[in-house]
């Protein structure tokens, strides 16, 4: 780390502080008790530094560092002599501190200390050991009331036997009715950057702590890269007002909830009728969805409404966004997972509830060739009118086969391809669907993902539709039900039997090797007729999965036409071929 880090990270801690209106920063550690740096620690951390280092650290020196020890133990000698008693602390303290990284001590408390001292300014920061805390938290907890206070605690305070110490006091602090505005924070060796947000939540759970009252600093961040200590400070800022943001917005929710189940029970039995019934039935909709869709435009004219209403939203966010504008970037620190798992689920919706509550055949259906030997994934890519089930169980016009893309874990992006953004569990792998690697497959199998209820295209012959199914689906299952016995017929009609002759016997063999897949088998997906507990039933390696949310569904549809309506150009006999 160089001085133009520490300087950036000094500047946004600063900028926080102000935004905040925080006048003192309590720092309560039991390395406060060490006291002043002597002389003799500062000669030998002196010694041990490198002169490019000491020249840094004690500019006094001057730029000439001799290599003999002796002369050198002199020249600091006569340095610090020079020096007054608040430059001596500071002085020594430096030195003392880059002695301790050089030798890869982790867990100096001095060192960070130290820095604290050079990221808050001086003006405002109050370092105190346990002792002196216990003696001036009465004060200091009423003074805060008066001028903002940051409260930092470090976890181990040295008390014997307790190694949470800093923790505990937080807890105690935060349950107080007379708190509700305080700003903790605690830093710790025992937690890294990579564990931070497992152990805020954590702790959190462990000692009954909201995790909007208190912010968790590795100190690992103070020295290695302090701009991550300012950004940590910017939550502890952020946590407050983001609280109340949060309860605001829930109360506007509710209140809009309510609203919106209102205006529900004043719709009309005529239009009940016409909307949520007559037109559910004529495009083969389940009739509840409707009533849901109306609800949620209700709500969400009534939240806006509401979110606006009295500017009392706009003047937390404006708290917020002054804090948050206050730049503490750092290329080191990657997005929580919690995002990426957020982020996740509003795009994908999971294969077990789509299928558990049949949900009808939609474009971005997601399927897996299921089985030993493939577990290829592909998206179903057909305009959304063309696959809705009317209320005969037909659709309208008829539709055969549908396109499915391929989507595959790719390094970087193939040509004519699309990103399938947050598919993995994991961003280290980036999955996307590729639009020149699609199958025409026959829709009836994709039609027996839906009716299965565990996402399996197969059906059980002679068997009644799932209860609880749409309507229209339900006629959809008696469709499905007389093409698979046609096929079933056809498959018997080529099994042998007892009496047919040997010549017979033999074509039957020869045409089954062949045809009888093909009977039910469609690229990419293979099917079977099977015996199930005395029961007859075909079925195929495809499952549905999941589902991609429509607006990135109409997206991949889009770019899937436009690969296919590319235009054609005759060869360019001009262009180099090597």
């Amino acid at each position: 780390m160089d001085n133009q880090e520490l300087e950036q990270a000094r500047i946004a801690v600063e900028n926080i502080l102000n935004a905040l209106g925080v006048a003192r920063v309590v720092y309560v550690d039991d390395a406060n008790n060490e006291g002043a740096v002597s002389l003799e620690d500062t000669i030998a951390a002196a010694l041990s530094l490198d002169p490019e280092l000491l020249v840094v650290e004690f500019p006094e020196l001057g730029v000439s560092i001799p290599d003999d020890q002796d002369v050198l133990t002199n020249k600091v000698r006569k340095a610090w002599d020079q020096l007054d008693a608040s430059m001596q602390e500071k002085r020594g303290r430096a030195l003392v501190v880059a002695a301790s990284r050089l030798d890869g001590n982790e867990t100096d408390d001095i060192a960070y200390v130290s820095r604290l001292g050079e990221l808050v300014p001086p003006e405002k920061l109050t370092s105190l050991s346990p002792a002196e805390w216990e003696n001036g938290k009465k004060l200091l907890l009423d003074e805060s009331r008066l001028q903002r206070t940051l409260f930092l605690f470090d976890q181990d305070l040295g008390t014997a036997g307790d190694s949470e110490g800093g923790i505990r006091i937080i807890a105690s602090l935060l349950s107080r009715s007379d708190t509700t505005d305080l700003i903790c924070g605690l830093l710790t060796h025992t937690v890294t950057p990579d564990t931070q947000p497992q152990q805020w939540v954590h702790l959190s759970n462990k000692y009954g702590i909201s995790r909007d009252r208190f912010v968790v600093i590795p100190k690992l961040h103070l020295d290695k890269t302090p701009i991550l200590f300012a950004q940590t400070l910017k939550f502890a800022a952020l946590s407050p007002a983001f609280t109340d943001l949060k309860q605001r917005t829930k109360a506007i929710i509710t209140q809009a909830a309510e609203v919106a189940a209102k205006r529900v029970d004043d719709v009309s039995i005529y239009d009940l009728d016409h909307i949520v019934f007559q037109a559910s039935a004529h495009e083969g909709l389940w009739e509840p969805d409707m009533l849901f869709r109306l609800h949620a435009m209700f709500h969400r004219l009534e939240s806006r409404r509401l979110a606006h209403e009295g500017g009392i939203l706009e003047e937390i966010a404006a708290r917020l966004r002054a804090v948050s504008k206050i730049t503490t970037d750092c290329a080191e620190l990657p997005p929580p997972p919690s995002a990426w798992a957020l982020q996740r689920e509003e795009l994908y919706e999971s294969g077990d509830h789509i299928n558990q509550h049949y949900l009808p055949l939609e474009l971005g259906d997601i399927f897996e060739r299921v089985g030993a030997d493939s577990t290829k994934k592909y998206i179903l890519l057909a305009q959304p009118c063309d696959l809705a089930v009317r209320s005969k169980g037909e659709r309208e016009p008829k539709l055969h086969r549908v396109p499915l893309a391929e989507v595959a874990w790719a390094e970087k992006a193939p040509k004519y391809a699309e990103e399938m953004p947050y598919f993995d569990e994991s961003p280290k792998k980036a999955f996307y669907v590729k639009l020149k690697m699609v199958h025409y497959v026959r829709i009836s199998i994709l039609d027996l993902c839906v009716l299965s209820g565990d996402g399996i295209a197969q059906i059980t012959l002679n068997q009644n539709a799932p209860l609880g199914i749409r309507p229209a689906w339900k006629a959809r299952h008696d469709i499905l039900q007389r093409y698979v016995r046609q096929l079933e017929k056809k498959a018997d009609l080529l099994n042998v039997q007892t009496n047919d002759p040997p010549a017979v016997k033999e074509m039957k063999k020869k045409i089954t090797q062949g045809v009888g897949p093909v009977l039910f088998s469609d690229d990419p997906f293979t099917g079977k007729l099977a015996d199930s507990n005395g029961d007859r039933k075909v079925i195929y390696n495809c499952k549905r999965v999941g589902r991609i949310s429509r607006a990135r569904a109409i997206g991949l549809l889009m770019s899937y036409t436009s690969t296919l309506g590319r235009p054609a150009y005759d060869l360019d006999f001009g262009r180099s071929t090597r």
